[in-house]
């Protein structure tokens, strides 16, 4: 059998699929805690419109909340709404069982953000182009 091709096409129920019906998450061996607590935590900010202005996303795993996006509408930047929205995250996050926190950002985003909410840079990326690098941080809740 040969695979020429690989479709970009895969939805969410397919990818649920093939970890069921391979046993991926029992082969991690991590005796269940790879699903805990297992809730994502997605909180927005709206006006009074109904717009949607702010916002982060996280995944929960092995008791460890990651940040996968945090933002603010450029319009509603220095309000605090990022401060509001990380803590309550955190809070979230703690309630469901987690113990860290984690997330990775570049230097031309928000390291300084992170480091003044606690977190601290375990690791630093410095191969990409024009001096960028990535920054992974990680907070005990």
């Amino acid at each position: 059998m040969c695979i020429e091709t690989f479709d970009k096409n895969c939805n969410e129920e397919e990818l649920k699929d093939i970890l069921q019906k391979y046993k991926l998450i029992q082969h991690n061996k991590t005796n269940g805690l790879i699903l805990r607590p297992g809730v994502d935590i997605n909180l927005v900010g709206r006006d009074s419109d109904g717009n949607v202005v702010c916002g982060i996303m996280c995944n929960t795993y092995l008791l460890i909340m990651y940040i996968n996006v945090l933002w603010v509408h450029e319009s509603y930047q220095g309000q605090g709404l990022n401060h509001r929205l990380i803590k309550e995250a955190e809070k979230i996050a703690k309630e469901a069982g987690c113990i860290y926190a984690h997330t990775s950002t570049y230097s031309f985003q928000s390291p300084d953000f992170y480091e003044l909410h606690g977190y601290e840079a375990y690791d630093i990326d410095d191969y990409f182009p024009d001096n960028i690098c990535l920054y992974s941080f990680k907070k005990k809740l």
